[in-house]
């Protein structure tokens, strides 16, 4: 079934933001084994009908296939690499005594609702795909539980001291500066703007002198600029002899390939901690998630039935196998599980 894509709700919308966090067996039944939990191709074939369903819902599609590669087999790929992730999200999940929050499956399905049209809608649309309500609720609960455990580790990791640590490495980000400047070509033009020029003076002088036309007319200001952003987008004599001010103070001539500067940092603000607190967090959390994923995948016992390719530690994704063969098919080339 095709259907057009739907605007998700944030709840809805992070069960499939929830796949790209996910996002060789000798058993024939055996789809991978996660240190002794065995996925089977059953459970696969029934998930890459949900993960199907799910990711049309936003239009994407369920994986991407290579050259010669069906869709299928990209989806179930795509599948594979989730549910080998789940498997290590549960075992933490289960050390820590994490579960997802009913309320967030509640409200997942719900907004999956009105993107449908409602409730009707949404039981038509699952019955087309020989698909349930309840198969839909336990995905939900499956993938939103990588939310939960993500907002665990960010508890867990993100300590008042780490997110101290965080703000002070990156200062640059919650500062901005004020900065103008008088551009003319010469050393000695320069030094006597320099020597004549104070804060009340510095707007108009810049205005009949400066050689900038971009800055000039506003007085040779160059705008409240965060710090970081000042640094990588101007020149760095410019930047360093600028950030070397104290607040109202007037620099002496500065050179760069421009031609001859002279620089008035009119003040600096830092915003404190508390204002970007959460902003931090927020930032630092998938990071947090990705880097405990990414030792887990590297330190678990992980193998992946060759038809379906192989895992790539890495990247927590199931990759296809690539045969050196130009007239081969990429594995598998035909079906999915």
């Amino acid at each position: 079934m095709t259907r057009p894509p739907r605007r998700l709700g944030i709840a809805a919308a992070a069960l499939v933001a929830a796949l790209t966090l996910a996002a060789c067996g000798s058993n024939d039944d055996t789809a991978a084994d996660v240190d002794g939990a065995i996925i089977t191709n059953e459970q696969l074939a029934a998930d890459v009908k949900l993960f199907g369903f799910l990711t049309g819902l936003s239009g994407s599609p369920c994986g991407q296939p290579i050259e010669g590669e069906t869709q299928e087999s990209a989806c179930s790929r795509l599948t594979l690499s989730n549910l080998i992730q789940e498997e290590l999200v549960k075992g933490y999940a289960s050390e820590h005594e994490v579960r997802t929050d009913p309320a967030d499956v509640t409200e997942a399905i719900s907004q999956i609702e009105q993107s449908l049209g409602g409730a009707d809608e949404l039981d038509a649309a699952l019955g087309e795909d020989d698909l349930t309500r309840a198969d839909l609720e336990d995905l939900a609960t499956r993938l939103l539980l990588f939310s939960a455990v993500q907002d665990a580790l960010t508890d867990a990791e993100l300590t008042d001291e780490r997110i101290q640590e965080l703000y002070e490495q990156n200062l640059a980000q919650y500062t901005t500066v004020d900065v103008s400047h008088i551009l003319v070509g010469t050393q000695r033009e320069a030094e006597e703007i320099a020597a004549e020029v104070d804060p009340d003076t510095f707007a108009q002088v810049a205005e009949e002198r400066s050689q900038d036309p971009g800055s000039a007319a506003n007085g040779g200001s160059l705008g409240v600029l965060v710090e970081s952003v000042f640094r990588s987008q101007f020149d760095p004599t410019f930047v360093e002899a600028a950030l070397a001010l104290d607040p109202g103070e007037i620099s002496a001539p500065v050179q760069t390939q421009f031609g001859w500067h002279v620089i008035y940092l009119q003040g600096t603000q830092v915003q404190p901690l508390e204002e970007v607190r959460e902003q931090i967090v927020a930032t630092a959390a998938p990071q947090a998630f990705a880097g405990w994923m990414q030792e887990a995948l590297r330190t678990a016992d992980i193998s992946v039935n060759p038809r379906y390719g192989t895992l790539d530690v890495t990247t927590g994704q199931v990759e296809p196998v690539r045969s050196t063969d130009p007239g081969a098919s990429p594995t598998p080339a035909a079906t999915g599980p």
